[in-house]
């Protein structure tokens, strides 16, 4: 027997006009009824039905969850795939909804309720996991959303992905063309989605020039500034340290170029030093950062228009895009010593 909206009243202990209220983000409901209704639409795993959302028509609304992380909406990078999606999605009539998760609810528990007061047709997942739990309950739903990197097979999610394995072979190609033969890598967190494949891409580059990967030039970080700091200098103080390093995004370079001033190298002369992303900042660091240019404009307006087909046309097989980087080479590269 279906769910329906009276055995989520029931169970709540309020009136079906007020888990409408709940639902359709209207009316006047104190925020511990609010939080009742939706415990007890959890519970009871209830989605209204979609076919009386489509009598009432689409919001022509995408919704973007961000972690409430200091700083995430001045981040360069994200004020660009964010434009992206904006502009894409008005020229179909869509607009941009932004909601951040709080300390008492997960982003996955927001993307569904989000999802289920009919505010947003679709939603937006950027900083993908490996197994991502945002992805797999919005897929177990059928609720229309794509993904910013990879998504398992499993979880029939369209999405944009950047191929990050080719970019970072990109980059080691570069540096061993300068003659480069000692090159540490700084890793992204394992949990993210795009570490894998920048790490596949720097050791399948090694291994194409007849050089294996040295597990010791290989630093996994976290995503800042100051990770990028702490793991140049742990790779500065291997027995052999690296000539050139590829750092894989351009905060953990920024970080890396500041262990490197602090141990009195010359960066692209003593040590060679590689990013990834190119964002602004990269053009007017000393020296200009060499770096893999992401075509982050691009990724959102691609993000926007699968997720527009997935709400217009679900029948259709969900669509995959892969992107491709561009190596932008500037002072911070050069032939080792």
């Amino acid at each position: 027997m279906p769910v329906t909206i009276k055995h989520v009243a029931k169970l709540a202990d309020v009136s079906t006009a007020t888990v409408s209220y709940v639902l359709n983000g209207t009316g006047t409901v104190t925020e511990a009824t609010r939080q009742r209704v939706l415990a007890a639409v959890a519970e009871l795993h209830y989605q209204p039905s979609h076919a009386a959302r489509s009598l009432r028509g689409r919001s022509h609304t995408l919704g973007l969850v961000l972690q409430a992380l200091p700083g995430r909406l001045a981040d360069p990078t994200l004020a660009e795939v964010l434009a992206g999606v904006s502009d894409a999605a008005a020229l179909r009539g869509y607009y941009l909804l932004l909601a951040t998760s709080s300390a008492d609810e997960t982003e996955a528990e927001l993307c569904l309720n989000l999802a289920r007061t009919g505010r947003v047709d679709g939603l937006l997942l950027l900083d993908m996991l490996v197994d991502d739990e945002r992805a797999q309950l919005l897929a177990k739903q059928r609720i229309p959303h794509v993904c910013a990197g990879p998504a398992p097979a499993s979880y029939g999610s369209p999405f944009v992905v950047v191929d990050g394995c080719v970019g970072a072979m990109q980059a080691i190609r570069h540096l061993l063309g300068l003659g480069h033969r000692r090159i540490g890598l700084i890793q992204l967190p394992s949990e993210l989605a795009e570490s894998e494949p920048r790490y596949l891409g720097y050791a399948e580059a090694l291994a194409d020039a007849g050089l294996a990967s040295d597990p010791m030039l290989i630093v996994e970080a976290g995503r800042s500034e100051e990770d990028g700091y702490q793991a140049m200098s742990e790779l500065l103080n291997v027995p052999e340290p690296p000539t050139a390093v590829l750092a894989c995004s351009d905060e953990l370079a920024f970080g890396a170029m500041h262990a490197l001033y602090d141990a009195s190298l010359v960066i692209g002369q003593d040590v060679s030093l590689v990013g990834f992303d190119d964002v602004p900042l990269a053009t007017h660091t000393h020296p200009p950062l060499t770096t893999l240019h992401q075509p982050r404009r691009a990724i959102g307006e691609q993000l926007a228009a699968l997720l527009i087909d997935a709400v217009e046309k679900p029948e259709h097989p969900p669509q995959r895009v892969t992107l491709n980087t561009r190596l932008v080479i500037r002072h911070s590269t050069g032939p080792p010593r």
